[in-house]
């Protein structure tokens, strides 16, 4: 089965992705909630994409590279676990302000797990670079080259202000790359995963894809019924939502990115989050015909 749709912003330049996964979580994995348990692996590894549109084509991805970043930071704190707990201070010569929260806060120094929950949580750019410059951007780009086959990386830190010395896009991806990223973190096999998981979970960014699913950003940790775990990524040019749709009909793995000139941008913003959102309640409505066939 493939999902009826097709974006109306023929300006935008599209990857797109959508896969099924297995049944959604019974059972909670050591102790914690249902909520938090992971979710199976595509229903079959023959089943074709319920959507794909160009999902080999780089795109510049915005913040979708800090997903690499926090793959990179659980991963150390796993083999580490005291480097959790570990005050870092903001980073010199690397000040942002732009996503986030920390810059407009008092404390100097953040925890390393209260960085990755920022970032995870609001894209938090300041806290992004406070990470890369803790862990190291080689560490970064080496775990996307050993995790996706298909090239998406983050490419540089986070800048108010690109010049012409800087990597022109702060990240670039594509949808086959980013769906294989949710899908393993919806299997959550590794304790990295799993912390990785935890981390998304707290995201308050569901205006694109993930509008459709009508929870509440700020607080839908432990929801009823339908569930979002997802990271976005926005800038001049670019939209890109990836996440993971959990119902007590299954689950869908997505990954959507969506680019366009900068000529007409406000216009062509708002027809690509349209289309996003109408993409998103296909999901919706897709897993609640699972759930109903049940």
């Amino acid at each position: 089965m493939t999902l009826p749709w097709s974006p109306s912003a023929s300006s935008a330049v599209w990857s797109i992705a959508v896969s099924r996964l297995g049944d959604a979580p019974s059972a909670a994995v050591g102790g914690d909630s249902p909520d938090d348990a992971p979710v199976e692996g595509r229903a079959s590894a023959t089943d074709p994409l319920l959507l794909e549109q160009d999902p080999q084509r780089m795109l510049g991805t915005a913040s979708l590279g800090k997903l690499f970043l926090l793959r990179a930071v659980a991963e150390r704190i796993d083999r580490d676990p005291e480097t959790a707990s570990l005050l870092m201070p903001r980073p010199e010569g690397l000040e942002v302000e732009d996503s986030g929260l920390w810059w407009h806060l008092a404390a100097p120094r953040l925890a390393v797990n209260d960085l990755a929950v920022l970032v995870a949580s609001c894209s938090d750019n300041l806290a992004a670079n406070a990470l890369i410059d803790w862990i190291g951007l080689q560490a970064v780009q080496d775990v996307a080259r050993q995790w996706v086959p298909g090239g998406s990386t983050l490419c540089d830190f986070f800048r108010d202000h690109r010049g012409p010395e800087h990597p022109p896009e702060v990240s670039i991806g594509c949808a086959q790359d980013y769906l294989q990223v949710m899908e393993d973190v919806a299997r959550a096999t590794t304790p990295a995963l799993a912390t990785m998981r935890s981390w998304l979970r707290t995201g308050v960014d569901h205006s694109l894809v993930a509008a459709a699913a009508r929870l509440d950003p700020l607080s839908h940790y432990h929801p009823h019924g339908l569930d979002c775990v997802n990271k976005t990524g926005c800038d001049v040019g670019v939209r890109a939502d990836v996440g993971v749709l959990t119902s007590p009909g299954g689950a869908l793995a997505y990954a959507v990115i969506a680019s366009w000139g900068t000529s007409a941008e406000q216009e062509s913003a708002e027809l690509v989050i349209e289309d996003m959102r109408r993409l998103g309640g296909l999901l919706v409505a897709h897993l609640d015909g699972a759930h109903a066939v049940r």
